[in-house]
């Protein structure tokens, strides 16, 4: 009788092991430049929702105001590349998620293209280095300089910040292509849902896109759009599964 009970609870031990949850895999780092933007904070959250270990960068770190044991925030400068290099030792992916705006008239001033400059000249030669994510601009879905330049709005004219801002994406693209460090850019659609110029976003996470990397993903009507929260969750998983190395993509529903 022993004997059976014995067998019982062991069948029943086995049962549970076999249904149980997996093991999470071990968190990986993931650092964030622009982490408290509208952008970079949600790909923050998003990495910590799924148990990896997130270093975010920021010029004035007091501006985090995240508890979260996984969770390290960092002063640093996207320019500075001894100081991109500390911080990024021993990561598994770096996502640059910085604002394009620019004082300058020089697209290759723009912040966007010296984070790409700073990013090449640091991973350059190294044994081992992360793979390097920015966040583009739409506008850079054209794949010549005369077609980004014809889709530009018309304030933003040579010459004018607004067009060193825009510019500034293209230039980060042709830098990543002419380098050979492992990088990705990620361009967002033309419209970028819950998500407004001088106001807190306002996400709804649908964990669900689709991509491309010839062209604008758009629905039955043409339209061209992801909400601001899914942008983050493809940022991530591209962290996670390196679908685009040495590739420009795009995302939309």
């Amino acid at each position: 009788m022993r004997i059976v009970r014995f067998i019982s609870a062991l069948s029943a031990l086995t049962l549970a092991i076999a249904f149980a949850a997996p093991t999470p895999a071990r968190a990986e780092t993931i650092v964030v430049y622009g982490a408290t933007g509208n952008i970079g904070s949600l790909i923050v959250n998003e990495a910590l929702s799924r148990g990896h270990t997130v270093i975010g960068v920021s010029r004035d770190p007091t501006k985090f105001k995240l508890d979260d044991k996984h969770f390290k925030a960092a002063a640093g400068d996207i320019t500075d590349v001894a100081s991109f290099k500390k911080i990024t030792q021993g990561a598994d992916a770096v996502i640059i998620s910085v604002s394009g705006s620019s004082t300058d008239t020089d697209p290759k001033n723009s912040i966007t293209a010296k984070a790409a400059r700073t990013a090449v000249e640091a991973f350059t030669g190294a044994a081992k280095s992360p793979q390097v994510i920015q966040i583009g601009g739409a506008t850079t879905l054209a794949e010549t300089r005369e077609a980004v330049e014809a889709r530009l709005p018309p304030p933003a004219k040579p010459g004018t910040p607004m067009y060193a801002s825009f510019m500034g994406h293209y230039e980060a693209l042709e830098i990543y292509r002419a380098s050979k460090i492992r990088w990705t850019v990620l361009t967002p659609p033309t419209t970028i849902q819950g998500w407004a110029m001088g106001k807190p976003p306002t996400p709804t996470r649908t964990g669900k896109y689709r991509t491309s990397t010839s062209g604008a993903v758009t629905d039955a009507s043409g339209k061209s759009a992801i909400d601001i929260a899914d942008l983050a969750v493809a940022a991530v998983d591209e962290a996670e599964k390196h679908r685009f190395v040495g590739q420009r993509f795009t995302v939309g529903y």
